[in-house]
């Protein structure tokens, strides 16, 4: 038997904007092969949605050169927290096309009340409620992800059950859940 206690993030910073979410899809991320961005890029251009990369890292310039064979899609480079919490919170929704143990990124989206599209592999199975917080696909296949790229910009999503869903990842709930542990 164990217990889980998961990592905090810290949910007093993102939170929620007053403006509403724009058009543009997001991506923070080291830019190295096992993100497996390029499948997120591909889905972009055959989705026909505006997909922004935010990172920096070893794949760069060959993810540029993916980028440039269709239209809307932008690779951003490192931007300041305030400036990434401001992404977050104009995103259509963020993604996390690659495999993650835990994953940060999607609880720091959904903490500003934004949906997660990610592969439904490992971490992003338990911090994203598939259909409430948003959609888990089920292959990296260009295919599956174009889709779930058409059908969460297509549907309204309840901010503040994302918002609220993300805050099972709080530092107060962290603290909390290890004390028990630890009890």
């Amino acid at each position: 038997q164990s217990a889980v206690v998961y990592p905090p993030v810290d949910t007093d910073y993102f939170t929620p904007g007053a403006a509403a979410p724009g058009p543009t899809f997001l991506i923070v991320s080291a830019l190295v092969p096992y993100k497996r961005l390029e499948v997120a890029i591909d889905a972009a251009h055959h989705a026909g949605v505006s997909l922004d990369i935010i990172g920096d890292g070893p794949e760069r310039a060959g993810l540029e050169a993916h980028a440039a064979r269709g239209p809307g899609v932008r690779l951003l480079g490192r931007l300041d927290d305030a400036a990434v919490r401001e992404r977050y919170r104009s995103a259509a929704a963020v993604l996390l096309p690659g495999e993650e143990d835990f994953g940060i990124v999607p609880v720091e989206a959904q903490a500003t009340g934004r949906p997660v599209v990610a592969l439904g592999r490992g971490g992003a199975t338990e911090t994203v409620i598939h259909g409430e917080t948003g959609l888990l696909v089920p292959d990296d296949s260009v295919a599956a992800w174009a889709d779930a790229l058409i059908r969460v910009g297509s549907r309204p999503w309840d901010s503040g059950r994302i918002r609220a869903h993300a805050e099972r990842f709080s530092h107060a709930r962290f603290r909390a859940d290890f004390r028990q542990v630890v009890d």
